[in-house]
Parts: structure tokens; C-alpha cells; sequence
């Protein structure tokens, strides 16, 4: 029942936050926003991408263990989509402030995947 409410609240993320990246992204003149703004369409971004994710990664992850122990992945899947989310969100701060190149995308990409290795490396894994 849990994870029917932890699946259902993510959802509800993801379609809120695509509502109001709609709305911001149709309604909203960038160059006459306040700096809230700025800061409500980043943090609506994140969400977004970080919720479509975790739905995505989450069902991939079921799929790919035959629907054995489905609640061992909901929060690893969390972990991994908060960061592609954030490093999306970074990619995308970058290129407004014109400060974007191949090989910062590359160095982003490699910072984010070295998170990825040091929180799987702390985490205790299962014996088979």
C-alpha cells in the first residue's frame, strides 16, 4: 500500500510540474520575469525531470526483474533520477548563462556518474 502512494505521489509530481512548466513556458516573457520566476521554472524542471525518471527508471527496473522484489527499487531509482534531473537542471543554467561546451557537458556528465558509483558503493548490497 506504501508504494502505491510513494508511485501516486510521484505522479502527481509529474503532472503538476508539467503543468506549470507549460504555463511558465507559454505566459511567461523571460526577459520581463522576476528572478522568482527564474527560480520557480528551474525548480518545476527539476521536478519534472526527475519525476519522469523515477517512473521511467522504476517500471524499467520491474520489467527487467520479472516483478520480483518490486519495492528494492524505488529508491535507488529516486537517487539516479534526482541526479539526472539536477544535472539537467545544471545543463540547461549553464547554456542561459551562455557558459556551456562539450567539455563541461562532459565533466558534468562524469561528476554526476561518479555520485552515482560513490552512492552505490555505500549503499549495502543484496547477498543472492
Amino acid at each position: 500500500m506504501i508504494l502505491r502512494l510513494y508511485l501516486f505521489t510521484i505522479y502527481l509530481i509529474l503532472f503538476l510540474s508539467a503543468g506549470l512548466l507549460l504555463l511558465i513556458l507559454f505566459n511567461v516573457n523571460p526577459f520581463d520575469s522576476p528572478f522568482w520566476m527564474l527560480c520557480v521554472f528551474y525548480l518545476s524542471f527539476l521536478l519534472f525531470w526527475t519525476s519522469l525518471f523515477s517512473i521511467i527508471g522504476y517500471y524499467l527496473k520491474v520489467w527487467a526483474s520479472n516483478r520480483e522484489l518490486i519495492f528494492i527499487h524505488l529508491i535507488p531509482t529516486l537517487r539516479q533520477s534526482i541526479l539526472v534531473g539536477s544535472a539537467f537542471t545544471s545543463l540547461l543554467f549553464l547554456q542561459q548563462i551562455k557558459a556551456l561546451n562539450w567539455w563541461i557537458v562532459l565533466i558534468i556528465t562524469l561528476a554526476f556518474i561518479m555520485m552515482e558509483l560513490f552512492f552505490r558503493a555505500k549503499t549495502p548490497q543484496l547477498k543472492n
